[in-house]
């Protein structure tokens, strides 16, 4: 193709591989500050001694990050490419993680390190989000099937990085390595980010799969045509209705309710989700005895990184329905939040329940998110308009702070989860609230999929072999 960027023909030759290569990244980088339950016990163990409203502090330094980063880099994305945005990323996240390696002889440098490497993460897996277009083809009612398929990926990595201080903590256990030496050994995955974004990602984000040919189209409409002489077959359509706001202009998506309601379902479900990950040491500690408070804890950083195995349950509810997929993650989060606000002393509700919840649920989130912002507002601004929502999602994490102190003052962590049990109530409503108004609709919220007919086929029409809708007969008027 005249003028394509030439990485974009190497990317087509072998898309399988090269997503692969973007999911890594997402794994490696993109999700690691929310493996923070796994380093707490590590920092407290070398002598780092905060209260824990102060180590709070610090991871909601790094989750803001990880939410804010999306903006700028979204930018860089949109306006210099891909592998612009790969570079400054990978270097960012280098100079992140050596500040890291200095956390025994400097709080400021380990605050400062941990909002950065939060920061530049998720700059790290930008790059990665547009090779949902290496794989085109309509899916029932969501999208298309291996878009969701690489996005629900992109997730599962995304919170499968918590993993890496989970097997940080493994190793400092059993090989007494320390924080110094694993954040410099870590350095290797800026490297590896930073080179494939040199020779590999492309100056320019992949353009949209081409749209189905015109012939296929028309044997769809002869096959329908023969099913009912009595409707139009070019009036059926099982192709899902296209979102209205698909590739539009930015000004037109930010003043549209439905970018508001997707951001602010995730806002909250994320709200919830990391003040569990930040907090939920000092619950079992205030609602278990000790030793048992130290196992569950070991028990949840293990299970943490496991949430990508729903994968393929939220890539078929992504295909076929979005809405079912947002239901189902607000069930899970009024089932971990009602088990932390009313039985939190109960180990085996705690294990089931809440930390299998937290895991999966955190792969639903973002799955949604990804999945929803490229379906509903295609990828023209999907940096931009990905940074947003983190904006938004960072807005309201803010209250993660003041909720730990209100805990920790009241000496338990009742008053704070009802609070996020109660937030996740209207949730259920405002999911239908993504869905995009149709200016010809006549004020219908739902897109519509089916329109009823409005010409009819003459039953001469039914002699010789299926028509399409080109050679149907004329209708005459009366």
């Amino acid at each position: 193709m005249d003028g394509e960027d030439p990485y974009h023909a190497r990317l087509r030759a072998h898309p399988v591989f090269y997503a692969s290569i973007g999911v890594l990244h997402t794994l490696l980088t993109a999700g690691v500050v929310f493996g923070w339950a796994s380093l707490l016990p590590i920092l407290r163990q070398e002598g780092i001694d905060l209260s824990p409203s102060d180590f709070a502090r610090i991871f909601t330094h790094g989750a803001i990050g990880n939410y804010l980063s999306s903006l700028p880099f979204g930018l860089v994305l949109d306006r210099f490419g891909p592998k612009s945005c790969g570079m400054a990323a990978s270097f960012l996240l280098a100079v992140g993680l050596a500040l890291c390696s200095f956390a025994t002889q400097s709080t400021t440098c380990l605050d400062l390190g941990f909002a950065l490497v939060g920061f530049s993460g998720p700059a790290v897996q930008l790059p990665t989000l547009h090779l949902a277009r290496l794989f085109p083809g309509q899916a029932r009612e969501g999208g298309t099937g291996g878009a969701a398929l690489l996005m629900s990926a992109q997730a599962g990595a995304f919170d499968g990085g918590t993993i890496v201080f989970a097997l940080f903590s493994a190793a400092s256990t059993f090989f007494g390595m320390t924080t110094t030496l694993f954040f410099r050994l870590y350095l290797l995955v800026p490297l590896f980010t930073f080179l494939t974004a040199v020779l590999v990602w492309p100056h320019t984000i992949l353009p949209d799969p081409a749209p189905p040919s015109a012939a296929r189209r028309q044997r769809t409409n002869s096959y329908l045509g023969a099913a009912s002489p009595y409707l139009s077959p070019g009036k059926l359509s099982l192709e899902p209705a296209p979102s209205v706001l698909k590739d539009a202009p930015l000004s037109q998506v930010l003043s549209s309710p439905p970018f508001y309601c997707l951001a602010l379902w995730v806002a909250v479900h994320i709200l919830k989700l990391n003040f569990v990950v930040a907090s939920i040491n000092d619950q079992l500690n205030y609602a278990m005895k000790p030793a048992m408070a130290e196992m569950l804890i070991g028990i949840f950083g293990a299970i943490l990184p496991f949430g990508f195995v729903v994968l393929p349950g939220v890539a078929y509810l992504l295909s076929r329905s979005t809405i079912t997929c947002f239901q189902v993650a607000n069930v899970v989060g009024v089932l971990y939040g009602s088990v932390l606000a009313f039985l939190p002393g109960q180990a085996w509700y705690q294990i089931f329940i809440v930390f299998t919840s937290v895991a999966t649920s955190r792969q639903l989130v973002y799955s949604t998110v990804f999945h929803q912002t490229g379906e509903l507002f295609g990828f023209r601004n999907y940096g931009v308009l990905l940074g947003l929502t983190n904006v938004v999602v960072s807005a309201v994490s803010l209250v993660q702070g003041p909720l730990v102190e209100w805990a920790e003052s009241a000496g338990n962590y009742l008053g704070p989860n009802v609070v996020l049990l109660g937030l996740t109530l209207p949730l259920f409503a405002l999911v239908y609230g993504t869905i995009p108004r149709d200016p010809q609709a006549n004020g219908n919220i739902k897109p519509k999929l089916f329109s009823l007919p409005t010409e009819v086929t003459p039953l001469t029409a039914l002699k010789g072999r299926p028509r399409s809708h080109s050679d149907a007969a004329p209708v005459v008027a009366p």
